[in-house]
């Protein structure tokens, strides 16, 4: 079968990557009086920067592009508007990585549009591969170390939708869907994790449990 290279992200990664991205911010003498995150990836790390940062305008715009698993969804969409004047505002726009950058060109398009005196833009990860550069970045990741980054706000998404291309090709059981993971996909989840992850497809009606087995439906 053919895998991709991923990397379960830990929090203590994440802790590190804002800091970093706080440092970079803070060398710039760039002081944000609102914080924007795209939802979904960038709302975490976009509250844990204004809560480093202390600021308390923190709002949301909902951008749409990755539909599965490391598969594009045709081009990034805004789906949700920004809801507030931030006419003169000094404005970051936070996501949570750049990989082609259209989701981040886009929204940054969109909050330019309302006026702000001041935006910039950060990420935890840019990939070298993305069209657009954001102002500060934590880390690059070069094209030919692409990885697919599983982050802690998302595991259980990630870990089902590959689980069932896993499954396309392979019955499992949970020792050997880990393996399957650690050799194509160069993770191991626990074994919690995975049990979890089939628990999820079972209940909406993907797969079924014969014993130790689950098959695809």
């Amino acid at each position: 079968m053919k895998g991709f290279r991923c990397m379960l992200v830990t929090w203590k990664n994440i802790e590190d990557w804002v800091s970093e991205v706080i440092k970079k911010i803070e060398l710039d003498k760039y002081n944000p009086e609102v914080i924007i995150g795209l939802a979904r990836g960038g709302l975490v790390p976009a509250r844990l920067i204004s809560d480093r940062m202390q600021i308390k305008d923190l709002y949301a715009v909902k951008t749409e592009h990755w539909g599965i698993t490391a598969t594009p969804d045709g081009q990034a969409r805004i789906t949700q508007t920004l809801p507030i004047n931030i006419s003169g505002k000094r404005v970051l726009v936070v996501d949570d990585i750049t990989d082609t950058g259209q989701s981040l060109s886009l929204a940054v398009d969109h909050v330019k549009n309302m006026g702000p005196s001041e935006l910039k833009s950060a990420t935890l990860l840019h990939i070298l591969h993305s069209k657009y550069i954001p102002d500060y970045y934590a880390d690059v990741v070069p094209e030919d170390k692409w990885t697919w980054f599983i982050f802690p706000w998302n595991v259980y998404e990630d870990l089902t939708n590959i689980t069932l291309k896993i499954m396309d090709e392979n019955q499992v059981t949970i020792e050997s869907l880990q393996d399957i993971y650690e050799k194509y996909f160069q993770i191991k989840p626990k074994k919690s994790q995975l049990n979890e992850t089939l628990s999820i497809l079972i209940k909406k009606g993907k797969i079924v449990r014969d014993g130790k087995i689950y098959k695809k439906l």
